[in-house]
């Protein structure tokens, strides 16, 4: 192609059928216009027998609105750089040759102003011949285009000592009609006695030159923009010496460098120290035509200081003996890149490194990766290509149907499962007690699952201690249950005994009046010591039994203080406390909330010095009632407030009595409180600066609830006084069966089933009008329900479906709605939504 032909054509000339052809290009340019972001990267174009290597650049166009309606595409063509020169090279040295022997249009003009002589190549520039402009003296000034005559005149016109010789561009019409211009030489000539002669005048055709600097500027002005505006790296060099002769913005921005401070330096200059002998042997070879390009990757060193990785493409400009003129590079910014793969080996050496089994799954569930350590803990050879594994060859027969009905929906729909699990050996066929944690890899820019991927923990040593302990636990547990049953019996006859001495009576004497009530006090205090012990064993093993009902606080606050008042009176403490309104009411069971508090009180009068103060008060906090126990006894540091709710806990400084008990009474009382869906909290300032016990119980509903407390209205009948039937179809039968009974109280006939097939089968015996679908059901989910009871009930507001899910994202919002549902209510169901549905129904 002729470079004039060049100017105006596509990007990369003769490729642009394979351009627009290039499936991947349609893929990048589908992909901005659906994203509305721009792409600039490296794209190659061809097959692998002709390839073009470009600097592409896909610019969405947006109207005000923000809406694509186009994108405008800039490829700079970075490895044929030497052809295109060297073509630009053979066409000026075309033009060279072209201007150079072209004949050119000639004539003599007298000291008159007549003309004296006219070469014959005239014809071949004007179109007329010799004799026409001998015939028409005015012929040489009417071809002359208008806007170039006046010009033209005064050319030839005035003192040819001021003007030797002048040279001018002017527009011609030839005969043909056609503007041509002309190169206008016109030098004064004397004759043999120095009189002047007149003017010789020299016309060359440059229309062509004119078209070509013309086409040659809008080049250059194209090359320049690019060169610029190119988001890589640009830089002309001079060959020899490397210095750098021009450098685009880009250029400047990554080495942090103003232009003039480039153009001073070299290459070398600019490369990092470490890279120097490498780089100089792969130029050298370059610029010998050793290699057939320069293409590395190496290091800068910024004006800051800072080192960059760069991947440097150069091509040179060579003369038509193959001598460097210039070079020209595109140097691209890698460093993010050269670290993400410093990254990537760092992890990999950390996955290898690793005692868990790592490994990475197809979508079609085939191995793309194991590690070594996960090979081992399986039995799999080292060796073993991780092709010829699935996901379901790690589990146990047994164990498929979890994993295919749990495992799997759960990680496809969250992206993720963790928990205990097993693998089998492949070898033994045991079972290995595994943490599975199964994750799902998601492309960050569309979203789109990729692979799957597990990091998963050997825990069979974890589980063996586990039983251990829990084994252990157990008979200790066990002992203790035993032990105060045992003990029971020895004291109850001691307890008769006492009851019998005072019976028949036990005098005057003192000292047996002294004995008589040690025997009955430290009985009693060997009684509370056991129903501790027995106390933490039922609830370690979780069979405390609890008569809840409807209660005033103030019975259970006066039933503790009771219980206590004569330990206060035996210590001389000062005892305050204030019973709450009968208004305040809990629902527990009288008996273990009446323990909590009088173990608290116990635990502070045995703490608090001889004459201490105590005191019992309440507080409304909200939905709770607060019961604070105070004291001015010995205190807590922050590390026994720690410790002091375990068993067996007892301060560090004994109680003055010597009676301090077990350490069981706090651990139980927490316990109690936790049972009934409360708190129990301790604080204190510090050691010897007294402590309190709080005492958190939930309020029973009052006579003004709160909206999320308001129970559901109750709309059962439909227009002939028949209960409304609701279809609930969950595949978590604690989800459908709660929604259910929830439903049934308030009077409306309600069916469950736990999949799509049991669901239908219940129709024709049971006719629905609300649906509550589970979205992601196993086998035939909601949508696909919904479509077929759809079909079944085509009838408009015959039957109202709602969608149930766990996802409560708009996509998920809008494909239930475009699945046929009429509501979509996100788990766990808010009471106010549900009831809207309902009221929905019941007009």
């Amino acid at each position: 192609m002729r470079r004039p032909q060049q100017v105006g054509a596509p990007p990369v000339a003769g490729w642009d059928g394979a351009l627009v052809a290039c499936a991947e290009l349609k893929q990048l340019a589908t992909q901005v216009m659906r994203t509305g972001r721009a792409y600039q990267g490296r794209f190659v174009l061809g097959d692998s027998t002709q390839q073009r290597a470009l600097d592409l650049t896909l610019v969405p166009s947006k109207d005000p609105a923000g809406n694509v309606f186009g994108l405008t595409l800039c490829a700079l063509d970075l490895t044929p750089m030497d052809k295109v020169v060297a073509e630009l090279a053979r066409e000026a040295e075309t033009w060279r040759i072209l201007t150079t022997h072209t004949f050119d249009w000639e004539y003599w003009i007298g000291p008159d102003g007549g003309l004296r002589w006219m070469s014959p190549s005239c014809e071949a520039v004007t179109g007329y011949g010799v004799e026409a402009f001998e015939a028409d003296p005015t012929l040489l000034t009417s071809i002359v285009h208008a806007e170039d005559r006046q010009a033209f005149t005064e050319h030839l016109s005035g003192e040819p000592f001021l003007r030797p010789e002048t040279r001018l561009r002017l527009r011609i019409q030839n005969a043909n009609g056609q503007v041509r211009w002309v190169e206008h030489a016109c030098k004064p000539v004397y004759g043999s006695d120095g009189t002047f002669a007149g003017r010789r005048v020299a016309n060359r055709d440059i229309t062509d030159t004119m078209r070509v600097e013309q086409a040659l500027r809008e080049s250059e002005n194209q090359f320049r923009l690019m060169f610029e505006l190119a988001t890589v790296g640009m830089v002309v060099v001079e060959p020899e010496t490397r210095r750098l002769l021009r450098v685009n913005q880009r250029l400047r921005r990554l080495l942090g460098y103003e232009a003039d401070e480039l153009l001073r330096m070299t290459f070398r200059e600019l490369t990092h120290p470490e890279d120097l002998a490498y780089d100089a042997i792969r130029y050298q070879r370059a610029l010998r035509q050793e290699d057939t390009d320069y293409f590395v990757e190496k290091r800068y060193i910024r004006k800051d200081g800072r080192v960059i990785w760069a991947l440097v493409n150069m091509t040179f400009i060579r003369d038509d003996a193959g001598h460097p003129l210039r070079a020209l590079a595109a140097i691209i910014d890698i460093t993010d890149r050269r670290a993400a793969e410093d990254r990537a080996r760092d992890l990999a050496t950390v996955v290898e490194c690793s005692s868990d089994l790592i490994a990475i799954a197809s979508l079609d569930h085939r191995g793309v990766y194991i590690n070594q350590a996960g090979k081992h803990l399986v039995g799999l050879d080292p060796d073993v290509e991780p092709a010829v594994i699935k996901i379901e060859d790690f589990l146990l027969p047994e164990d498929h149907p979890f994993f295919r009905e749990t495992i799997m929906p759960a990680v496809e729909r969250t992206g993720r499962w963790a928990g205990e699990f097993r693998f089998r050996h492949f070898r033994t066929r045991e079972p290995i007690a595994v943490f599975y944690d199964a994750l799902r890899i998601d492309d960050p820019e569309t979203g789109r699952p990729l692979q799957y991927a597990t990091v998963t923990r050997d825990i069979r040593k974890e589980k063996a201690a586990e039983q251990a302990l829990l084994e252990a636990d157990r008979r200790k547990d066990e002992f203790l249950a035993m032990l105060g049953h045992e003990l029971r019996n020895p004291m109850s006859p001691i307890r008769n005994a006492v009851e019998i001495i005072r019976s028949i009576g036990i005098g005057e004497d003192q000292r047996i009046v002294w004995a008589v009530d040690v025997l009955d006090r430290q009985t009693a205090h060997m009684g509370r010591l056991l129903d501790d012990l027995l106390d933490v064993s039922r609830i370690v093993r979780d069979r405390i039994d609890l008569d809840t009902r409807e209660i005033a606080l103030r019975e259970v606050v006066k039933q503790a203080v009771d219980g206590v008042r004569a330990m206060m009176q035996e210590r001389d403490h000062r005892f305050g406390y204030e019973l709450p309104p009968e208004q305040v009411r809990v629902q527990g069971d009288p008996v273990r909330l009446s323990q909590i508090l009088l173990n608290l009180l116990v635990n502070a009068a045995r703490y608090t010095p001889r004459g201490g103060a105590i005191d019992v008060d309440h507080a409304l906090d909200g939905r709770d009632v607060v019961v604070r126990v105070r004291d001015n006894g010995q205190g807590m540091s922050a590390v026994q407030i720690e410790s002091m709710f375990g068993a067996f806990a007892q301060g560090v400084t004994q109680s003055e009595s010597g009676d301090g008990g077990l350490g069981l009474g706090l651990t139980i009382a927490r316990r109690l409180a936790e049972l009934h869906g409360g708190r129990l909290d301790a604080r204190s300032e510090g050691s010897g600066l007294g402590s309190e016990l709080e005492l958190r119980l939930p309020l029973l509903a009052d006579d003004h609830p709160t909206a999320a407390q308001l129970p559901l209205k109750s709309h059962p009948a439909a227009g002939g006084g028949e209960a409304l039937k609701v279809l609930v179809v969950d595949d978590n039968a604690d989800v459908s069966g709660a929604l259910a009974m929830l439903l049934e109280i308030q009077g409306y006939q309600v069916r469950t089933a736990s999949s799509g097939a049991e669901a239908l089968a219940l129709l024709g015996d049971f006719e629905p009008r609300l649906a509550l679908l589970d979205i992601g059901m196993p086998g035939m989910d909601g949508v696909e329900l919904a479509g077929r009871l759809r079909q079944r009930y085509p009838e408009p507001g015959r039957l109202m479906l709602v969608a149930l899910t766990g996802l409560g994202h708009e996509h998920a919002r809008e494909r239930s709605l475009d699945g046929g549902f009429d509501e979509h209510l996100v788990k766990p169901l808010e009471r106010s939504r549900l009831q809207a549905v309902l009221d929905r129904l019941s007009c």
